[in-house]
């Protein structure tokens, strides 16, 4: 019953979102930035589950947001969607990898996404992607994410650069450091840091988030990270952001861009505003 009820919320959000995006409220003048060789107008995104089929795709860009993440959705979907409907916000399109993915289904997948994104992000704190993770696994896990920079070097020469993030989850006291460095030796152009209080994944973490503690250590987190990264990768954070002091502080730890979920199943569409105003110049 829990479960159907939030998916019930979801949907109710998301339509409220496609409404919304129809009737936009007056623009604020927010903070546009370059990164990763892009132009976002906003650096506050929608983060991936929320709009997971591009239902309001880039029309996100009529309510602020710079970019708006679909999916999650298994590489080997990619074939069966849609060409994105026409909007500002830019379009990033997170992709699951799994630890039984073919490196043939993995490229195919990347050449079927690449047309209809702005940038691609590999997930890997999907349930799938949990047996990719462990010490005995690292060189298979190293094979997946050379072979995608390999493919995202050979798409590219068709003229049109579409980025590779990789988005990892980062516990209390357990920092990824290790795969950050694999990442900056391969070459990737973007992490997603996706800050998590632990178990369990319900209202109470919703909660948890309200405390200026976790908050804090998100920020602890950002700043590891940008000292680890420094101007080679490009850092987004998200998880727990619900006030617009939330996301200037992750932009002030050294995240470029942020990205929300959870705050718009509650607060849609009228919260959006607020966030934003932690983007103004």
């Amino acid at each position: 019953m829990a479960d159907a009820m939030r998916h019930l919320g979801q949907q109710l959000a998301l339509r409220l979102a496609c409404l919304s995006a129809r009737y936009p409220r007056t623009p604020m003048t927010v903070k546009s930035l370059e990164v990763m060789g892009l132009h976002f107008n906003s650096p506050l995104g929608i983060a991936a589950g929320f709009d997971r089929f591009g239902r309001l795709g880039r029309r996100a860009g009529a309510l602020g947001f710079g970019c708006n993440e679909i999916g999650s959705l298994a590489l080997a979907a990619t074939s069966r969607l849609a060409t994105p409907a026409p909007g500002t916000a830019l379009l990033g399109l997170n992709l699951s990898l799994d630890a039984d993915l073919s490196l043939h289904t993995l490229r195919a997948g990347l050449a079927c996404a690449w047309p209809l994104a702005d940038y691609l992000t590999l997930n890997l704190i999907g349930p799938n992607s949990a047996a990719l993770l462990g010490a005995e696994q690292r060189p298979r896990l190293r094979q997946l994410l050379a072979t995608a920079r390999t493919e995202q070097r050979r798409l590219d020469r068709a003229g049109r650069r579409v980025p590779l993030v990789v988005k990892l989850r980062c516990l209390p006291g357990r920092v990824p450091l290790a795969l950050v460095e694999l990442l900056l030796e391969l070459g990737y152009d973007g992490l997603l840091a996706a800050h998590d209080p632990g178990p369990p994944a319900t209202r109470q973490r919703y909660r948890a988030w309200q405390n200026p503690t976790q908050q804090t250590q998100a920020c602890v987190q950002i700043e590891q990270l940008r000292q680890l990264c420094g101007k080679q990768m490009a850092l987004i954070s998200v998880g727990g952001i619900q006030t617009f002091e939330h996301v200037t502080a992750r932009l002030a730890a050294g995240a470029e861009l942020v990205q929300v979920h959870s705050v718009l199943l509650r607060a849609w569409p009228w919260q959006a505003h607020r966030l934003l105003a932690g983007c103004k110049y």
